[in-house]
């Protein structure tokens, strides 16, 4: 024993004589719950209190005589090997310095099972020199069971997190985690500073810090998100951020918060990945936190004896230190409550209770709980004692010993920490991660991979039944069979860090695209003891790449047949463009790089400078509802050629409304233009052609018709009736031909002689031409109806020419009855669609379209009268606006004539 137990020891025993020493000797080896044995110095062993007989699983009668190594014991050492006869605890004690602490043996008691022992032993010395020895034995059983499952959760922590490792790498994700209380980040992986820009690992970080990196137009959403976390605890969101070298990228995060027993968040865990481009990039997770070491337990502290009647509590010094009393005090005694006082107070209630159970109960006492020591330093426990009560149940001493379980304890608290921790980052992966044992059965599975394969389906016992999962390779259509499952190779060995692709058939009836990285665990010897494997679902991933490649496929095509260059320019005065397609080199002679690169100025260079304000000017002028633009300008290519262009594009505008850029197509409209032009000189000598043939033929008409009225006046009486019809006829002939002439003088000036468009409200047109047309209304008995005609811009004389010829023509063709006239409008996208419905004698659909041809009749003039024109002139009136026109007929079943204009703009 040591000095200061030798001390503790003396002031238990001083105040005492001999026979009250035995008694409390007596008192003392009934009452402790570690067995104690004495041998003398041929090692048999001589005396054992009644608990080291139950111990042992023998009676004290058996156990005299016995040997130190009787084989009865088949004494073994903790890993279990038998122990010879110099290995024993008594021959072991006499090689040593006079004492031995803690032990571990293993003895077999007579029901054949295996009890294990902690061990304490000192040589019984008198003056004559070595009399005997003195052993303690505890029974540790439960704690060495303990300590296995322990050794087995440190091995499980150990393959977890080389689990988690693998998991993070193949993921390309980045962890970190962070002490609210103290704001330090004590675990964050590189690859974490690095996916935010960070080549170097930073000295801080912090949920401030994440947010400086976020988007500002995200921050908002993001801010959200952690403030709902504080109260669900989780979290789980995308959000752009900005690199610390500027570059923004796109990041999935999750995480979660630890609580305290208040509810106040102490602490958050959290995972991000960099989802930009996760098929090229790999991260790489830095190692999982430091291996946990065993934790080993100290042995006993000390003993105590608590007089109940005097509430006088005696104890040695190293016990009171561990309680915080003065140890001259406690070998005084002082009041339980000043023990109980240094329990920590979430457990002192429990342990009061434990000891009021003993004490009415007279029985056998334990407790673990937590105790501040003297350093103010919290310590972990174990209690054992016993009660003795007097002959009328009166409990009279509590006398019992404690253990220091601190350091065991935190081992298993931090095992207990570890697992938990663990067990929620293999949840929260954004990837599926499947575990395998060597031998091909599945071992786990995470909600994510169940989710991807529909179900939690992971329960093959090899490889062979890896058949049930139904898949193809994805780039060959082929089957997979089961040892070519990432899984199998994993489990042979393999390092798969070039990912695995499989278009497979999900148990929930769905088909996905997967892909898969592995990685073996090893044992010391190296052979696969685990295997992981991590799952991701890239299937709208790569639905979205071959939309891509097809985008890009049509839009190569595109470009290479599109009649002109595609281009992007900014907008500002010299038109600087960012992008030109090769069609440049035929419409300006020069090259895409030269107008990308800024060599040459288009705005500048190619544009000519008496075209550049208009041009300018009509592009400023585009506004958010009106964002596409067509004009026409002149350039002038790098051979010094003058052409006519035009640009069809829409303006790129920033949230403010401010144009930014410009986007579309220039086509060359030279030759068009050349055409523009004669066609223009073309029409300019044809109405002059008109206006001149027109004058020309009415003045000779108008001497025949003069003519034939002196004919007709002079001598009209002297014609007999052929001679009058004959006059008739020459007068109506040259008055159908004056009719004639100023149609087609009408029919000429369309385009020339129009008037310039304005809005021009319909309804009132409408009215001018019922109110011209009104005695032939009253004439036939016409019934007009009209709906609610809208507003256009035109030209209001020429539409007032298309209502009138429209309704005469509805008039003239009634047939027998009177006319039936529908006027209606409707709206059919950007145009207004006019109708002018009658229940005339109708129009073979064969003839629809002849009908709008200039000198084109169905009818004899004896029939209905006309100069043929009307509705070839309405239609170059309608073309004029824009618009068209039809007819829709069958021969008897009435007419309507439907014709569009443009809706005002």
């Amino acid at each position: 024993m040591s000095e200061q137990a030798g001390g503790s020891a003396g002031a238990f025993w001083d105040d005492v004589d001999g026979s009250h020493a035995r008694h409390r000797l007596s008192a003392l080896l009934t009452a402790v719950t570690d067995g104690i044995v004495t041998f003398d110095t041929d090692g048999t062993l001589t005396t054992a209190n009644d608990r080291a007989a139950d111990i042992l699983g023998r009676s004290q009668e058996s156990l005299h005589g016995c040997a130190h190594d009787d084989d009865r014991f088949d004494l073994v050492n903790e890993t279990g090997t038998p122990l010879e006869s110099d290995e024993t605890p008594f021959s072991t004690l006499l090689e040593s310095d006079g004492s031995i602490t803690d032990q571990i043996v293993g003895i077999t008691i007579p029901t054949g099972e295996r009890v294990w022992l902690s061990v304490n032993g000192a040589l019984d010395r008198t003056d004559e020199g070595i009399a005997g020895a003195v052993f303690t034995v505890e029974d540790i059983t439960e704690r060495k069971e303990r300590t296995n499952d322990r050794t087995d959760g440190f091995h499980d922590i150990r393959e977890n997190e080389e689990h988690l490792r693998l998991a993070l790498e193949s993921g390309s994700m980045g962890t970190w985690e962070l002490d609210l209380q103290t704001e330090d980040s004590p675990v964050r992986s590189a690859e974490h500073d690095r996916i935010f820009g960070y080549d170097d690992p930073l000295e801080d970080w912090g949920i401030d810090r994440f947010l400086e990196h976020v988007h500002p137009d995200d921050r908002e959403l993001v801010e959200q998100r952690f403030e709902a976390a504080m109260e669900s605890g989780t979290w789980e969101f995308d959000c752009r951020i900005i690199r610390a070298d500027g570059e923004q990228r796109t990041i999935t995060a999750t995480g979660e918060f630890q609580f305290d027993a208040d509810g106040k968040p102490v602490r958050a865990v959290g995972i991000v990945q960099d989802i930009t481009d996760q098929r090229d990039r790999e991260r790489y997770l830095e190692e999982a936190k430091a291996q946990l070491e065993a934790a080993t337990e100290a042995g006993a502290v000390g003993t105590w004896e608590w007089q109940v009647p005097e509430n006088r509590f005696v104890t040695g010094a190293s016990f009171a230190r561990t309680f915080g009393v003065e140890p001259a005090a406690a070998r005084e005694g002082v009041p339980l409550e000043r023990i109980t006082a240094s329990i920590h107070e979430a457990d002192r209630e429990r342990v009061t209770q434990r000891i009021q159970d003993a004490l009415e109960t007279c029985g056998e006492y334990e407790a673990e709980y937590r105790v501040w020591d003297a350093d103010g330093e919290l310590r972990w426990v174990v209690a054992r004692g016993h009660v003795e009560c007097d002959e009328d149940g009166n409990p009279r001493r509590f006398p019992g010993a404690l253990t220091d379980i601190t350091e065991r304890k935190r081992a298993e608290l931090a095992v207990e920490k570890q697992s938990r921790e663990l067990e929620a980052l293999f949840q929260v992966l954004p990837v599926g991660v499947v575990v395998a044992n060597a031998d091909g059965s599945l071992r786990r599975a995470n909600e994510t991979a169940k989710e991807i394969w529909g179900g939690d389906v992971f329960n093959s016992d090899s490889v062979e039944e890896y058949e049930k999962f139904d898949a193809n390779w994805a780039d060959s259509g082929e089957p997979v069979e089961p040892n070519e499952w990432t899984m199998a190779q994993v489990l042979d060995g393999e390092s798969v860090t070039d990912p695995n692709i499989y278009e497979i058939d999900t148990f929930d009836g769905e088909q996905r695209i997967i892909m898969e990285h592995g990685q073996p665990v090893r044992t010391d010897d190296g052979s696969v003891s685990r295997a992981v494997v991590t799952v991701t679902d890239i299937t709208e991933r790569r639905q979205y790449e071959q939309a891509l490649e097809e985008n890009r496929r049509q839009l190569s095509t595109l470009m290479e047949n599109v009649p002109g260059m595609v281009y992007r320019c900014q907008n500002e005065s010299d038109w600087p463009m960012e992008f030109v397609s090769d069609a440049c080199r035929e419409l300006t002679g020069y090259d895409p790089e030269a107008l990308e690169s800024g060599k040459i100025s288009y705005g500048d260079e190619i544009m000519l400078e008496e075209d550049r304000a208009e041009v300018w000017s009509e592009i400023q002028q585009l506004s958010g509802e009106q964002d596409t633009f067509s004009v026409a300008y002149r350039i002038e290519t790098a051979d010094g050629d003058i052409r006519w262009v035009r640009s069809y594009g829409r303006a790129i505008t920033d949230d403010d409304g401010t144009i930014v850029s410009l986007e579309g197509i220039i086509s060359d409209i030279t030759d068009r233009k050349q055409l523009e032009t004669d066609l223009k000189a073309s029409n300019e000598r044809l109405e002059q052609f008109a206006y001149a043939a027109s004058h020309d033929l009415q003045e000779p008409l108008r001497m025949v018709t003069s003519y034939l009225q002196l004919l007709e006046s002079r001598y009209g009486d002297e014609f007999d009736e052929d001679g009058q019809e004959f006059l008739e006829f020459a007068v109506d002939g040259a008055n159908r031909m004056r009719a004639m002439i100023d149609a087609l003088l009408k029919y000429s000036r369309v385009d020339t002689r129009g008037d310039p468009f304005e809005p021009v409200d319909l309804d009132a047109v409408l009215a001018d031409v019922r109110d011209d047309l009104q005695m032939q209304i009253n004439e036939t008995g016409a019934a007009i109806t009209a709906s609610s005609l809208p507003d256009v811009h035109g030209d209001s004389n020429q539409l007032r020419q298309v209502f009138q010829n429209l309704l005469q023509n509805a008039l003239q063709y009634s047939g027998e009855e009177p006319p039936e006239i529908a006027i209606s409008a409707d709206r059919k996208g950007e145009y207004h669609v006019i109708s002018v419905c009658d229940r005339g004698v109708g129009i073979e659909t064969a003839h629809t379209e002849r009908i709008f041809e200039v000198f084109q009749r169905l009818h004899s003039h004896q029939e209905h009268p006309g100069t043929g024109i009307g509705l070839a002139l309405c239609r170059r009136i309608v073309e004029r606006h824009g618009g068209e026109i039809w007819a829709e007929s069958n021969a008897g079943d009435g007419t309507t004539f439907s014709f569009t204009l443009p809706v005002e703009p």
